[in-house]
């Protein structure tokens, strides 16, 4: 029977937001980051050594519907990997219950989870918090093209939210989250596959078209190849702005694209990633000049926590691809600053003197700092409420609740 699945998401104080997994028959529960930044899910194995995987491991033998593969994995994130192989059995998340789905069972992982404190699937940012949740693998919602299986072999297979579609499971072929901010920590956020929660978001929702990607693939034979299609949760965007009384004089200090740009929305990230010079922008009309470094370790701006309190981060989207720049009616997302300002000396900012700014500048070696395309992560998806749709292949956005931002 069709239905809607609804479960809480754990927020860790905005550095990770993490959902209950249930693998195998009986099943064994897991909890993992909720990432629509990648597409695999992967649990611990057996054979993963305590320094790489130091909590619970799925037992393979303990599982009547459990079917081992040769197929193995290695997924490269921002900072931090996973290498294992495939496996399929009974998943179910949110009461929904998927047969037969493609997983991963991690052998060995590096900059992952060795950290509890420090846990960021894409970035491994330290955020100081004090949660006794620990992520123990990755539940990742993006498109099959996005699987590690794809760009190994060109042979694709349905993420579980996808098999929610295909084995009939759920009334409309969309999931939404729902994140909360990051002062409500604990079992604050949701997730629901199937539909959407009105009482979560303020006003309407607003669709924009999934980006499409052309990848050059190399598969593990030196075999390359162009794929064309969808891979990432990416929406087109037009511009970035800054809206401080301060020192704006009320009026946004914008930032516009020469081109179309794409905006990966990534819950697997903690911190926003843009180029260098765009977030030197961006922080500069926060606090003002000189009022921030940039820490060398973990390559995020360190700000007075009370420096950035009456402003908002704004970014301009577009529908479709069809929109040429500057020639259509935007969509503007507006965040507020109190959720761009972390404290890293405890979970309370106005108890602590210095911040992490929740927009940082792209790594040296991160893949997108010569490509179009910019990473939105969960210090500004917090003040959204998200419905992504399979079946029409958009996202749409509203204004969470409880926040005070605006789309």
């Amino acid at each position: 029977k069709r239905g809607l699945f609804k479960d809480d998401i754990y927020n860790d104080f905005g550095s990770i937001y993490m959902i209950d997994v249930s693998i195998g028959t009986p099943p064994q529960t897991f909890r993992l980051a909720v990432d629509t930044g990648s597409a695999d899910l992967w649990v611990p194995g057996s054979d993963c050594p305590p320094n790489s995987c130091p909590c619970t491991k799925f037992d393979e033998s303990k599982s009547k519907t459990y079917q081992s593969s040769t197929d193995s994995f290695a997924i490269q994130y921002g900072i931090g990997s996973v290498n294992g192989s495939y496996a399929t059995d009974t998943i179910t998340i949110a009461g929904a219950t998927v047969l037969g789905q493609k997983f991963g069972l991690a052998s060995v992982t590096a900059d992952i989870m060795e950290q509890p404190d420090m846990i960021d699937v894409s970035n491994n940012t330290s955020i100081n918090g004090t949660s006794p949740v620990i992520m123990n693998g990755i539940f990742g919602l993006g498109y099959p093209r996005l699987t590690r299986a794809y760009s190994q072999s060109g042979n694709a297979y349905n993420p579980f939210v996808f098999n929610l579609v295909a084995q009939n499971l759920i009334e409309n072929p969309v999931f939404s989250i729902f994140l909360n901010s990051i002062s409500e920590a604990d079992w604050s956020g949701e997730i629901l596959f199937g539909g959407y929660d009105q009482n979560k978001f303020i006003g309407n929702l607003t669709y924009l078209d999934v980006a499409g990607l052309t990848a050059k693939i190399t598969s593990e034979d030196s075999t390359t190849r162009m794929s064309n299609g969808y891979y990432y949760w990416m929406v087109y965007a037009q511009g970035i702005g800054v809206k401080n009384p301060l020192t704006t004089n009320g009026k946004p200090m914008t930032w516009g694209m020469s081109e179309l740009g794409a905006f990966i929305l990534d819950t697997g990230t903690t911190l926003t990633y843009f180029p260098e010079l765009i977030t030197t922008q961006i922080v500069t009309a926060f606090v003002g000049a000189g009022k921030f470094t940039l820490d060398p370790q973990y390559n995020v701006y360190i700000i007075d926590c009370a420096a950035a309190t009456n402003s908002s981060f704004q970014f301009e989207l577009i529908l479709s691809k069809t929109a040429q720049v500057g020639n259509e009616q935007p969509i503007i997302v507006s965040v507020p600053a109190k959720e761009l300002v972390i404290s890293m000396e405890g979970n309370s900012v106005e108890n602590s003197h210095n911040c992490m700014f929740g927009i940082a500048p792209l790594g040296k070696s991160s893949s997108l700092r010569s490509s179009n395309m910019y990473l939105i992560g969960d210090s500004v998806l917090r003040s959204l409420y998200m419905v992504y749709d399979m079946g029409k292949n958009r996202v749409g956005l509203a204004a969470n609740k409880n926040m005070g931002g605006t789309v």
